[in-house]
């Protein structure tokens, strides 16, 4: 009898020892988890070796290995991004004296054609300070600031930017959502979206934006009611310089899209567009570890 009480405590305090270890280990595995999912957020804070001997340890090393990889090729993107990037500044800057003396000579000869030549060279400034923009965004060159914020919020603010320039569109937010991202940024890939959708509709015309999170994903539509885009369009909407069908007569430049694009990039999302029975729709998603959960 006494020799099976002995065996019973040795088995609890077996059974004790390896409940101990699994919480450890669990404990562990989650805290690589976190540090995983900051990195992929960040860019920060990468893992440091682990010396341990255990089991965890090569999946950490496995991991840190990965986030040193990705960090040196981070780099060497944007070692040539900012080369493409200077060079597209040198450009840019060399064309903006010459902009500037021709529209002083249309202002001073006053010829018949001086309204449209100066609206030309005004087209011409706005295309270069966009893609000036565009390249310094693909090169990295702007600090993201990524904080929780209410998403309606922001389109709203973008809104009231945009409303008074083509009068007649409503929008209709359904939905909301608190996401973690650079409100500036983000504010600024509603405002072209929004532009984009008053461009393609007429007065009278409708503007709905749904807002929803899941367990994973967070998704924001934006779709107007103008009647869509030619369906050869739809590959080519993001690519810089392309204004698809009506937009080819107005004054857009083609790169608003190709702006939004590289903004939900660099929140980590995807963005793409469709027709539908009404007009076009953008979605934009991305993943729930860049969310702030409420």
């Amino acid at each position: 009898m006494e020799r099976l009480i002995w065996i019973a405590a040795l088995l609890g305090l077996a059974a004790l020892i390896f409940a101990a270890l699994y919480f450890v280990q669990k404990k562990r595995i989650e805290r690589l988890t976190e540090r995983i999912e900051d990195f992929l957020v960040t860019g920060k804070n990468p893992l440091e070796y682990s010396v341990r001997e255990d089991s965890i340890a090569p999946i950490h090393n496995a991991a840190a290995e990965l986030e040193n990889r990705i960090l040196l090729s981070r780099e060497q993107v944007r070692d040539e991004l900012r080369r493409t990037s200077t060079l597209t500044a040198d450009i840019s800057h060399q064309l903006k004296t010459p902009l500037a003396s021709l529209k002083l000579f249309c202002e001073l000869d006053e010829g018949a054609h001086m309204e449209a030549q100066l609206g030309q060279i005004e087209r011409m400034e706005k295309l270069i300070y966009s893609l000036l923009r565009l390249e310094r965004l693909c090169a990295d060159g702007y600090d993201f600031v990524f904080e929780d914020h209410e998403v309606g919020q922001i389109i709203r603010e973008a809104w009231e930017s945009v409303c008074p320039v083509w009068p007649g569109r409503t929008l209709k937010i359904d939905g909301s959502a608190h996401i973690r991202c650079d409100a500036k940024w983000m504010g600024e890939a509603f405002l072209n979206l929004l532009k984009n959708a008053c461009e393609h509709t007429d007065k009278g015309g409708k503007i709905h934006i749904r807002l929803e999170m899941t367990e994973t994903t967070f998704y924001a539509t934006v779709e107007d009611n103008g009647g869509g885009v030619p369906q050869k369009d739809l590959p080519h909407l993001f690519e810089r310089f392309y204004r698809a069908g009506d937009k080819k007569e107005n004054g857009g430049a083609g790169i608003g899209l190709s702006i939004v694009q590289e903004i939900v990039r660099r929140h980590h999302g995807d963005i793409r567009a469709e027709n539908t029975g009404k007009g076009l729709k953008f979605t934009i998603s991305m993943p729930v570890m860049n969310l702030v959960r409420t």
